[in-house]
């Protein structure tokens, strides 16, 4: 306990995750969220997969058979001994070398999970997590799901699911343990900055649907507009909210990011041309191995270039929603109120491994070669997701782990009543305008 509680001590919950963003909606939103691209690897006939790689040491392979060889001899719990799972993890090895937390090798049951999540339906309780410091973290739990009920907040350590512990636990086991079937428990484990000792939430799952706006007029003239996640309905349900608020007298306009924790990155581009002229800078990116730039610039309008408007951020404010806070503030000097957002500027792509057929050349022992035929079943797609890209705002600041600190900042005292005192600086400061 005391580890966790040194880990609030040192870095107040910065949350410069190292997730991938899975959305826990429970939804691995990278695969929204992160403009999640898709290729595909081919399995290739190849004559000898064993075939030295001269990349690596071959004293590797000597340890590996080695250790193998004494698990298989010494290990006093024999029926834990799974070789298909010792490979597996293996070569997943590879990519956990990189120490990079959003790229990682998926199983065919966590690449079915990323097709759900794409799916949108799914049961769970509704929150996105992500691994800092090597801890399960809570980056904002979705409003009106079981999750937001239940008081989780962003920033909650999660310790345990069903008693389990989750240290060196991975983003996307974490997702298939805290999911489930609709209507059953689930137990997390939590510690909160200022607590004691953990706590117990016992959560039932339900099917998680997104709420992408929700807006309310606040007399005299001033729309308040809730962008919860970057989706398909994101941009039209943002124009209704505008039309309407508009219609009531709102003439002013507060856009609320907090616990927003991203979404599809062309989204927010879109959104974002509604308010920036064509050729305004919307972010960079860095690409590929080469690190090249990229430039993503406006091609839209900018028809509400000139309304009076502020933006509110916090902690739960990640990816796609720091994208388009940060191209209104660089490019229009929109002020931002609340906390520090999340930094989460990374882009993952992920990699599908086909079915296909091997032909393998095996040497057998004083006899030889043998050509053996491996064959991948249907249901065997493996996925690698790849770190392949960062954004930097339009100012060329990297949001990866920095995140956008806000003009304003202002931090909720007491987030457990019912007053908002950050939309009430919020509503003090956009009268002035």
């Amino acid at each position: 306990m005391e580890r966790f509680k040194q880990l609030f001590k040192n870095y107040k919950i910065k949350l410069a995750f190292e997730i991938i963003v899975a959305i826990l909606i429970l939804t691995i939103n990278f695969s929204l969220a992160y403009n999640l691209g898709r290729a595909s690897v081919e399995v290739l006939e190849k004559n000898n997969i064993l075939e030295q790689n001269f990349e690596f040491d071959p004293k590797y392979k000597f340890l590996f058979d080695e250790v193998w060889r004494i698990i298989k001899e010494n290990f006093v719990e024999q029926q834990k001994i799974n070789p298909d799972k010792a490979a597996f993890e293996a070569v997943r090895g590879l990519v956990k070398s990189l120490n990079d937390p959003y790229s990682d090798l998926y199983t065919p049951i966590q690449s079915k999970i990323i097709e759900e999540d794409l799916k949108g339906r799914f049961c769970g309780v509704g929150m996105e997590i992500g691994i800092r410091n090597n801890v399960l973290t809570v980056i904002a739990p979705l409003e009106d799901t079981p999750a937001y009920r239940k008081g989780i907040k962003a920033g909650d350590l999660i310790l345990k699911i069903n008693n389990e512990d989750t240290f060196n636990m991975s983003l996307e086991e974490a997702v298939s343990k805290i999911r489930g079937k609709c209507g059953e428990k689930v137990i997390l484990t939590i510690f909160r900055e200022g607590w004691q000792n953990e706590k117990d939430f016992e959560i039932v799952r339900e099917e998680i649907k997104i709420k992408m706006v929700k807006y309310e007029f606040i007399s005299p003239n001033i729309g308040h507009i809730k962008i919860l996640n970057f989706g398909n309905n994101t941009v039209n349900e943002f124009i209704k909210a505008y039309n309407d608020l508009k219609s009531k007298g709102a003439n002013r306009f507060i856009i609320d990011l907090r616990n927003n924790p991203g979404g599809y990155l062309q989204v927010a581009i879109k959104l974002s041309e509604l308010f920036l002229p064509r050729g305004k800078v919307i972010l960079k990116e860095i690409w590929g191995k080469d690190q090249n730039e990229r430039v993503i610039r406006s091609s839209g309008l900018g028809s509400l270039s000139r309304i009076k408007m502020v933006i509110l951020t916090n902690k739960g404010s990640a990816s796609a929603s720091e994208i388009f806070a940060a191209a209104l503030r660089d490019n229009l000097g929109t002020k931002i109120i609340g906390e520090k957002t999340f930094g989460k500027g990374s882009v993952q792509q992920i990699f599908e491994v086909r079915p296909g057929i091997l032909s393998i050349t095996i040497p057998i022992q004083n006899k030889g070669t043998s050509t053996k035929k491996m064959e991948f079943l249907s249901d065997d797609n493996y996925s690698l997701k790849l770190t392949v890209a960062y954004w930097l705002t339009p100012k060329g600041v990297k949001l990866e782990g920095n995140g956008i600190e806000p003009d304003i900042k202002v931090i909720d005292p007491n987030p457990e009543d019912n007053k908002d005192e950050i939309l009430q600086k919020a509503i003090e400061f956009i009268k002035k305008l």
